[in-house]
């Protein structure tokens, strides 16, 4: 089960100004890369004319985003069809991106080895991604999981590659062109994942006749034309076709001597665009050869192609120049006419241009030759929605950190420095200045002299009792403030530039250097300063190159500088002397050596630096924009943390205490652990967060610690009512948000600065753009609902819990999810089944899962499930090769076929119970549990497991039909019984499964016990049964009492002195378990002296057995109620029975007569072995007739199961006297 339930919350209070590096688009969405690493994703308006509008922030990338495309993927939404973005950056990083909500998929880090440029997918093979840059390779990627397949070399230089269907060979092949201008014809095998040359096919049609090659940059192929191939370079853009082994040049197209082509596309089936690096572009007509029709074959003797310009555009960039790179440009295809977006980059203002393209018609008969000038549509400040004033008096963020779980401090460009509470930033984080005389708030004013440009508080010194801040400034200065007090501590003038960053060594064991910070200036020189005793005990010149590492060769009493020019700085800690200069091999050699911690450069710095969120209850991260400037402040919650934090705190207080903040709610003392359970599963794996000496005032020591306690949870549902008013849509369902208000006095979120995002994979996040209309975030994508329903779940039920009605949370809940289509519209997406399949043992999950469900329509619903059935392990389907999906899959239909049987067919109900086995006989679990492993479980091995065996005992009716149920539960059964510490998780689970599945069929489950109690040939597996029946008597006695006859006769089977080994082997454990049978049901007893036991049946008989043989010693009947108790004399002559039922005692010998035994050996003789008749029953009665009868009166002459259970006891007071009680009443009997 995935523990953590992360909700970004972004605070957008500034404006970023576009960086451009690449551009595409897919309508109705246009996607930017940035040189920050971000990525912008825009809505294309429907408006005349049209317009962008800001939708997503995807951040994740550490270097430019360089590449992007765009791949179509099957869903399981109602379209079918869902885009998928992928993105490449300058380290070779490829990311996967849902296109919809900007949630990240997968990434691999070593996608590229080079710097990339282009991301390519191709028709034939959707399922590759070829990806080509500054490489003489070509990287082929899985473009589902990103894994490198191939590494296509053979190549002189650098290159790119296109398809094209050669219609001599009627096949797909791909062609290459190096940076030179060759131009290579490959064969791709896709099962083999082979790229074989073409020898024979081998060209250069960038060459002139002087042998000048023109610098070629792209390779792109028409889609409808068969063989059509585009060739971009700096000059010229050639148009040809391949065919076999021909290659027939058609067109040539060279760029204005004052310019170079920049790029170009194919738009539909007769245009392509080219535009140039001085922001003009070219609309081109393509006409076939003469006679055929476009899309067209081209016969051999009608090979060339024309064109025809249909019109030159020309941006207008209001006098500035177009440097190489600001200019960057996509072609739209809308459902009526190509529209030409372009980017253009500028240092303080960047600007974006739409222009709908004339259609071929009004093409034709316009003046090619007469460029159209075209302006900026608007800048991208004029569509940022938010408001853009810096803070009246401190102005611009420029440095931020979080200082603890409730507070963060703020850097400004005045000097300031603020230090707030979250709940408090994040509703104010763009006027901080009017709101910081709150005794909460702590401002050092005139800090610095110039913005402050980098903060820290130091993780590892040793001054107990003392928190610091450390703050560096555009002064060149780094101070120490006392964060308890505001106290300023210490200055030093170290740095002639800005200080750019602090750093914590790594280095923390020599006494040295533990507890220092390293400060790092414009100019790349160091300062050294030890927090613990306020001093600068190092300051190191700059250098003309940045600083790449520091190693700190402590023992050898060394630290070593080293640069990206290859010099490294050897400096001598005890004289502080620069003892020597490393350059090139030696440099790398020393840094190659592992054995010396070590910080790399460029490092996290503190404005990057984020706590996992699985750990922390709150993280923090600023966005800073180009102009070094935060616009925009992440806040992930981990709601699971968020709301135990909560529930832990809460039994110490009370509604009095916290009265000028809640509402006078009646409150429960304490939390029972099942309402626990309920909404935080596993609380005992989530540590406390350290305590916060910021939580109670600045004045720690003059307060109660029960106040501080209060202030406590008072910032904590403080984060709650900030939390659920920005995650919920309001005036959908009157009950919840009745709850809500009066408990948190909570009110709408109105303010369109703070909105939410998603966190994907590798801690990659998209963030929602602000919006006009909130509820337009229900329309973005099933994972974003999810994920909102989720978070408001964990949060609702902690409010209903603190306002007393959490007998109703599941209700509430129900109906809000319920509500939220017909409220949000027809564009409302249901919240993701796969991604709630992740929290499937969470039971918000469960009930959000349920309403998805139930509110999809009959088509939805078929849609979905046909989806996922292909993905099941049963499946035979091609596509079935993600063992994640397998997983999930059967997870998905899995809870359907537990929570909503019906609307599974039957077929679907097969595979998924057959599939649901497969995950059960986990090949990893069965090495481990035979033995053959001595490595750990892995983590994933043991998710689906106990995903499979709590879906099949929880849907065990539905599922029934169609498994081998027996074979199931012997699985279980043995991942029940394992011991090993590394399966105590797994163990766990089947123990749970097991008793669900015996609440609901416990006669299956007790007939394969007995059965292979009694029968299996292997005696692990003997024992194994016997421990499971353990079980039942410790946790689930109740259960088990039904069946106690055969139970006690299967373990005493087990006993049989006759089977060689056997006895020896099972004897303590049946043993220990007749023992606790004995010692838990009323109607099993033991005696020591004639080693009998005996046992109550339901149908009023006593079976007594002889230990010592392990044979049916004695049938007693005559009670014509069930046994409800029974006990032997002290000395085991005689045996005591009682029924409540028929309210009689008897008591009878233990030892069977003569007279009976005679009888008993007539009647086998007879041959009456297999079945016994009513006949013999009888003569069985008649000839063991009880010793004496007693009968007595009871008011009630049926009990509940427990009550019999616990309450009916026989005592021998004597050899001659037999107590019964039963509960309270107690009679005695003479024998």
């Amino acid at each position: 089960m995935a523990s953590s339930v992360p909700l970004p919350l972004v605070v957008w209070h500034g404006f970023s100004n576009p960086d451009t590096t690449c551009l595409i688009s897919s309508y109705p969405y246009v996607y930017e890369g940035q040189k920050d690493g971000t990525i912008w994703v825009y809505t294309l308006t429907q408006a005349t004319p049209p317009m962008l509008k800001y939708k997503l922030l995807l951040m994740g990338h550490k270097t430019s985003v360089v590449a992007l495309c765009i791949l179509k993927t099957k869903t399981d939404t109602f379209s079918l069809r869902e885009d998928i973005l992928i993105s490449a950056s300058e380290d070779g990083e490829i990311s996967r991106w849902s296109a919809l909500d900007g949630r990240c998929l997968t990434t691999n880090t070593n996608g590229f080895f080079g710097v990339p440029n282009q991301l390519k997918l191709f028709k034939f093979s959707e399922k590759y991604l070829f990806c080509c840059g500054q490489s003489n390779e070509i990287s082929i990627l899985n473009a589902t999981t990103l894994e490198v397949v191939r590494v296509w070399g053979g190549h002189l230089n650098w290159v790119t590659c296109t398809e094209f269907h050669d219609t001599v060979t009627n096949c797909t092949r791909l062609a290459t062109l190096t940076m030179e201008g060759q131009l290579d014809v490959w064969d791709f095998d896709i099962s083999k994942q082979i790229v074989l040359k073409d020898q024979s096919a081998t060209y250069e049609p960038l060459k002139d006749k002087q042998d000048h090659f023109d610098i070629a940059f792209d390779l792109i192929n028409h889609e409808h034309i068969p063989g059509l191939c585009m060739a971009l370079a700096r000059r010229n853009v050639i148009l040809f076709l391949l065919s076999g082994t021909a290659f027939i040049p058609n067109i040539k197209l060279t760029a204005r001597p004052e310019t170079d082509w920049l790029g170009g596309v194919f738009c539909g089936l007769d245009r392509f665009v080219l535009w140039t690096q001085d922001g003009v572009f070219y609309d081109y007509l393509l006409n076939p050869p003469t006679g055929v029709k476009p899309g067209s074959l081209v016969e051999q003797e009608q090979l060339y192609y024309s064109t025809h310009l249909l019109n030159t555009y020309s941006f207008n960039n209001q006098g500035l120049p177009l440097s190489l790179g600001s200019f960057n440009m996509t072609i739209c295809q809308t459902p009526e006419t190509p529209i030409a977006v372009l980017f253009c980059s500028r240092p303080t203002e960047s600007v974006f241009c739409l222009t709908s393209l004339a259609s071929t018609d009004q093409g034709k008969s316009l003046p090619s030759n007469d460029p159209i000038t075209v302006c900026a549509s608007a800048s991208f400040s004029d569509i940022w929605c938010v408001n853009k004033q810096k803070d009246p008096i401190f102005g611009h963020i420029t440095t931020s950190i979080p200082v603890n779980n409730s507070h963060l401090a703020l850097g400004y460009e005045n000097g300031a420095i603020c230090i707030v509470p979250i709940a408090t930033a994040m509703l104010n984080l763009s006027h901080l200045s009017q709101c910081h005389n709150k005794d909460s708030t702590k401002v050092f004013e005139n800090a610095h002299e110039g913005e402050v440009t980098c903060l820290i508080v130091p993780e590892n010194h040793q001054v107990a009792g003392h928190h610091y801040l450390l703050s560096g400034g555009r002064d060149g200065a780094v101070k120490i403030w006392n964060l308890v007090d505001g106290e300023h501590i210490a200055s030093f003038m170290v740095h002639a530039l800005p200080v750019d960053i602090f750093v914590e060594p790594t280095e923390q064991t020599d006494s040295r250097i533990r507890g220092c910070i390293v400060s790092i200036a414009r100019d790349h020189s160091l300062a050294l300063i030890s927090v613990e005793s306020m001093n600068c005990l190092f300051i190191f010149p700059g250098h003309t190159s940045p600083l790449k590492a520091i190693q700190w060769r402590t023992a050898e009493d060394y630290i070593v500088l080293g640069y990206t020019d290859e010099i490294a700085f050897v400096w001598q800690i005890q004289t502080a002397h620069l003892d020597r200069t490393l350059t090139g091999k030696q440099c790398r050699d020393v840094f190659e050596d592992d054995r010396w911690p070590i910080n790399h450069f460029p490092a996290q710095t503190h404005n990057s630096k984020t706590p996992s969120s699985a750990k922390q209850t709150i993280s923090i991260r600023p966005l800073v924009s180009t102009t070094k400037k935060i616009f925009a402040h992440i806040f992930t919650f981990n709601m699971r943390r968020l709301v135990h934090d909560v529930y832990t705190h809460l039994p110490s207080l009370t509604t009095r205490e916290v009265s000028g903040f809640l509402a006078p709610l009646a409150l429960k003392p304490s939390l029972s652990g099942k309402s626990v359970d309920s909404i935080i599963h596993e609380p005992l794996l989530l540590k406390f967060d350290k305590e916060d000496p910021l939580d109670s005032t600045f004045d720690t020591h003059n307060i109660s610690k029960q106040k501080a306690k209060v202030e406590w949870r008072e910032k904590r549902l403080e984060l709650i009512s900030i939390v659920i008013t920005t995650a919920m849509s309001w005036y959908i369902s009157e009950a919840l948000e009745d709850v809500c208000r009066k408990t948190l006095n909570v009110t709408p979120n109105k303010d369109n600065c703070l909105n939410h995002g998603l966190r994907g994979a590798n801690g990659y996040f998209s963030l929602l753009a602000p919006l006009e209309d909130e509820k337009d975030a229900w329309k973005i994508s099933p994972s974003m609902t999810a994920i909102r329903l989720l978070s408001i779940a964990l949060l609702s039920k902690a409010i209903v819990y603190v306002a007393g009605k959490n007998n109703h949370s599941s209700d509430m809940l129900s109906g809000y999810a319920l509500a939220l289509p017909a409220v949000v519209g027809k564009d409302y997406c249901f919240p993701s089944l796969s991604l709630l399949s992740k929290y499937w043992q969470d039971t918000s999950a469960r009930s959000i899962f349920s309403s998805a469900v139930m509110g999809q329509s009959k088509e939805d619903l078929a849609v979905l499930i046909d989806y996922w059935e292909i993905f099941l392990p049963t499946s035979n389907s091609p596509e079935n090769t993600s063992s994640h999906r397998m997983v999930r899959a059967a997870i998905i239909l899995g809870i359907m076929g537990c929570d909503h049987a019906h609307v599974l067919g039957s077929s679907v109900r097969k595979s998924t119970a057959l599939s649901l086995t497969l995950l059960l006989s986990d090949t990893d679990l069965d090495m481990q549990s035979n033995g053959t492993s001595d490595q750990a479980v892995s983590s994933v091995s043991v998710a689906r497991t106990l995903a499979s065996m709590e879906l099949l005992s929880q849907g065990f009716s539905t599922w029934i039909s169609y498994v081998n149920a027996a074979e199931v539960l012997r699985t279980i059964f043995a991942y029940a019984a394992d011991p090993q510490p590394s399966m105590a998780s797994i163990s766990r689970g089947a123990k749970q499964a097991i008793f669900t599945i015996a609440s609901t069929n416990m006669p299956l489950v007790i007939g394969t016990l007995t059965y292979d109690t009694m029968h299996s040939k292997k005696m692990e597996e003997r024992i194994q049964c016997l421990t499971m029946i353990g079980y039942f008597i410790i946790k689930k006695p109740l259960l088990l009492y039904p069946s106690i006859n055969r139970v006690v006769e299967a373990v005493v089977k087990t006993l049989d002195p006759n089977v060689p080994h056997m006895r020896e082997v099972v004897l303590p454990s049946a043993t220990a378990i007749l023992h606790d049978l004995v010692k838990t049901y009323p109607c099993v007893g033991f005696s020591s002296t004639s080693q009998k036991l005996a046992v109550g049946t339901q149908e009023g008989a006593t079976v007594i057995y002889d230990l010592r043989t392990a044979t049916r010693s004695i049938v007693l009947e005559g009670h014509k109620g069930p046994i409800d108790g029974l006990a032997f004399s002290p000395e085991g002559k005689f045996i005591a029975t009682c029924s409540i039922l028929d309210q009689t005692v008897r008591v009878w010998y233990s030892n069977l007569s003569l007279f009976g035994m005679l009888t008993s050996s007539l009647a086998q003789g007879l041959g009456q072995t297999r079945t016994e008749t009513r006949e013999s029953r009888e003569i069985s009665s008649n000839i063991q007739k009880p010793y004496k009868i007693f009968s007595f009166a009871n008011s009630h002459n049926t009990m509940e199961l427990p009550d019999v259970v616990m309450k009916v006891r026989f005592e021998w007071t004597s050899s001659r006297c037999v107590k019964l009680n039963i509960g309270d009443f107690v009679m005695s009997f003479p024998v």
